[in-house]
């Protein structure tokens, strides 16, 4: 009797077809995959605004007002993200630090490392890209996702050519948002709820109503160029950033290097290459990594997707802490 011998292998065309199945099934799983781990980053990247919120909400119940971004270019050079290290559940941190330094982000660690290299468990957002520490000044600044809100404010470029988004009226509050990029210590030329001279603001003269006027926002440091990070009144992730640059305007972004007038028109008005992190009318701005939009902390204590094909001028409004106008849905 003849005997069929068992097959135990399988042939190459067979092999060629399983792998190709396979690949064709992680091509399909591997956007949801995507998707769903970006979904979790801004997720946490919403919580770490809820945090903010929590902490300067109980700095304002505390003192009566919002911590000041600045000190009018005095002592200490804090600006006001390390003042509320106390309501974050980071006072280990803030009782080291020592308050009779000017330089009080400089003080010496108990781990060797100076107080601006330390980075707060909520400063980061996860789908940023930029460098956690900068290697510039100083050898290094804890770099934030974050930044206070300057409001809808006069923000000059470096380079006059550069000055697109300066339009009174239009791009910034032509009397509230006057005074170059927030120095001043007066509320009445300060659009926002933040400048870094560190004038005394509260919820009370947030008048539009707390609902409807950005808190901190979204920003990356990769884009900017004061490397003081969240440590320094004149770090990027203190009161420097402006709603007269348009949402998510990544122009002085590293990924633009090699952008064209014809790739990227807004970025070289009139010819001009404006993608210099100096070019402040456009690297002052709000941004983020996530597709279409950036989170704010509202003043209310909520935190909002904002996309970024939002109406200009309700862009414009919610930056404003009192303009007197009125926002639509948003």
């Amino acid at each position: 009797m003849l005997q069929h011998k068992r097959r135990l292998a399988f042939t190459l065309i067979e092999l060629l077809v399983v792998i190709a199945i396979i690949a064709v099934l992680i091509a399909l799983l591997l956007p949801a995959v995507q998707q769903a781990r970006e979904a979790a980053r801004r997720s946490q990247c919403k919580n770490n605004l809820k945090q903010y919120g929590l902490g300067l909400h109980n700095y304002h119940d505390t003192n009566g007002m919002l911590p000041p971004a600045g000190a009018n270019w005095g002592s200490p050079q804090l600006g006001w993200q390390p003042k509320i290290l106390p309501f974050m559940d980071q006072i280990q941190i803030f009782k080291k630090l020592d308050m009779n330094l000017a330089t009080a982000w400089d003080t010496v660690m108990p781990d060797g490392r100076r107080a601006r290299q330390i980075n707060a468990p909520y400063t980061r957002c996860p789908s940023d890209p930029s460098n956690k520490i900068a290697a510039g000044e100083f050898n290094g600044w804890a770099q934030s996702s974050y930044g206070g809100n300057l409001g809808s404010q006069r923000t000059p470029s470096a380079n006059g050519g550069c000055n697109q988004y300066m339009t009174p009226g239009v791009n910034y509050e032509s009397t509230q948002g006057s005074a170059d990029h927030g120095n001043t210590t007066s509320p009445s030329t300060l659009s926002g709820p933040f400048g870094r001279l560190g004038p005394t603001i509260k919820f009370a003269q947030i008048s539009d109503g707390l609902a409807s006027t950005f808190l901190v926002g979204e920003i990356l440091s990769d884009c900017h160029d004061h490397d003081g990070g969240w440590w320094q009144y004149n770090g990027m992730g203190n009161a420097h950033a402006s709603t007269a640059a348009p949402l998510n305007l990544m122009c002085t972004c590293p990924s633009l290097n090699t952008a064209t007038p014809a790739s990227a028109p807004r970025c070289f008005p009139g010819g001009t290459d404006c993608r210099t992190v100096s070019n402040w009318n456009y690297s002052w701005g709000f941004r983020s990594a996530h597709k279409g939009g950036a989170h704010f902390l509202m003043a209310d204590g909520t935190v909002r997707m904002i996309n970024e094909n939002l109406d200009y001028q309700t862009y414009q409004r919610l930056g404003g802490r009192a303009d007197g106008k009125t926002i639509s849905n948003f």
